[in-house]
């Protein structure tokens, strides 16, 4: 297990990120003090229990020995519980905006968390992301794979019956790796044929507009799983 990419938090009470949380959550110049008052309290939460881990895929890599140059991954990402339960004390106060601010910076820090896991298995490992493979999002890979998927990890993530992760700023997923130098990942979108999902990011991600609102919007399991929706 390694801390959740130390680099990234180091953003997290920058004016530019928290300008950038404004814009693409349709906040007020104004709330950008607010924003910042509620990534102070996360932080330090964040900062304690916040967590990746990866390994060779367990339903896979079997299947994909003849594969040269090829390989699958399964990673686990946490903000920690602290966040689900600070959350959980804004819902208990009525404080909603606060609880969606929240949610926005932790959703952002999460998918922030998919560029930091393409550059480590490139810089660290030699390998490439080909593709992010969502359980749920594909004939091969099944929501109900998700047990399976963190069975064996022996870190405080589960989920329960239904399959959702606990705590619930966690995301489970499989990457597709390759040592082609020519081949990079594109986007957490790639392989969603939902071309109407109103939650589609550009193909180049970071500097795409991601458009998913909390509430009463059909998502993807990766933005689901980011957005505590599962």
């Amino acid at each position: 297990m390694a801390d959740f990419f130390p680099d990234l938090l180091e953003h997290l009470l920058e004016d530019a990120f928290l300008k950038g949380v404004c814009q693409k959550y349709h906040y007020e110049k104004g709330q950008e003090a607010e924003l910042g008052a509620v990534a102070e309290e996360m932080l330090p939460l964040i900062q304690k229990e916040a967590f990746w881990a990866s390994r060779e895929s367990v339903s896979f890599n079997g299947e994909q020995k003849e594969t040269a140059g090829k390989a699958y991954e399964d990673v686990i990402m946490s903000l920690g519980s602290g966040l689900d339960s600070l959350q959980e004390s804004y819902h208990e106060k009525e404080l909603l905006s606060e609880s969606y601010m929240l949610e926005a910076l932790a959703s952002e820090l999460l998918l922030m968390g998919y560029g930091a896991y393409n550059r480590y298995v490139k810089e660290k490992r030699n390998w490439h992301v080909v593709r992010y493979h969502f359980p749920g999002s594909e004939e091969n890979f099944p929501l109900k794979m998700v047990p399976k998927l963190l069975e064996g990890f022996q870190y405080q993530i589960t989920c329960n019956a239904a399959f959702c992760i606990i705590p619930k700023k966690s995301v489970v997923f499989v990457a597709e790796l390759t040592q082609d130098e020519q081949v990079q990942c594109e986007s957490i979108c790639i392989g969603c044929h939902n071309v109407h999902c109103p939650n589609k990011v550009e193909t180049d991600f970071f500097r795409g507009r991601m458009l998913a609102r909390v509430a009463d919007m059909p998502l993807n399991y990766g933005y689901s799983r980011i957005l505590g929706k599962l």
